[in-house]
């Protein structure tokens, strides 16, 4: 006997039990379970239902929703971020597409509002259109991000720093020399919004 062609026979007799097993445990008209994701690729977003969100956000989107309650939310996205979980809602409101990031606490830390070209500030179609001058531009939102702007103090010496709700924290002057501070403080003074505790894009 050809012990060569018993081992094929084994082998492709293996891979084909193999396959029939697999293709058996998959759902019935299902598509086939993703390969697990390799690592340092995990999903940072996963869709969810509306009832899976933490209590505190689920009422928070309601508030925000008003009238349109459950009915105007069309989507709801988990984020993780170096394991600090946000979640964005989608819903409408009079027709018009919204959209809300809340901490885990239920925090309002952004919200989104369609908007049209019409409606944008010329400084913005002029920024635009000189930057971008073959381009045609669609589907603007009005965002307004909500942030907390906190005095630190080290050694005598005083900066702020931003923290939003997830308890992120924006601090321009780490890793700056002095030089870099001043010039920072100088730029902040003459074109950041430091209006407190909201700014908008």
């Amino acid at each position: 006997m050809d012990t060569r062609k018993l081992t094929v026979g084994f082998i492709s007799l293996a891979l084909f039990a193999g396959a029939g097993a697999w293709a058996f445990a998959q759902p019935a008209g299902q598509p086939p379970a993703k390969a697990p994701e390799k690592a340092g690729e995990e999903a940072d977003e996963e869709v969810i239902d509306f009832a899976k969100a933490p209590q505190a956000v689920r009422t928070a989107a309601l508030k925000l929703v008003g009238a349109g309650g459950e009915n105007a939310i069309k989507k709801v996205i988990k984020e993780e971020d170096d394991d600090v979980y946000t979640f964005e809602i989608e819903y409408t409101e009079g027709g018009v597409e919204c959209a809300a990031i809340f901490s885990a606490a239920g925090d309002l830390m952004e919200t989104e509002k369609a908007t049209t070209e019409a409606k944008l500030p010329a400084a913005i179609m002029a920024a635009l259109k000189k930057d971008y001058p073959k381009a045609t531009f669609a589907k603007p939102f009005a965002v307004t991000k909500m942030f907390y702007e906190v005095e630190v103090v080290i050694d005598g010496k005083t900066h702020e720093v931003k923290v939003d709700a997830a308890g992120n924290i924006d601090d321009e002057s780490k890793g700056d020399g002095d030089d870099q501070d001043d010039a920072k403080g100088e730029k902040a003074e003459k074109g950041e919004n430091h209006e407190g505790k909201k700014s908008e894009k």
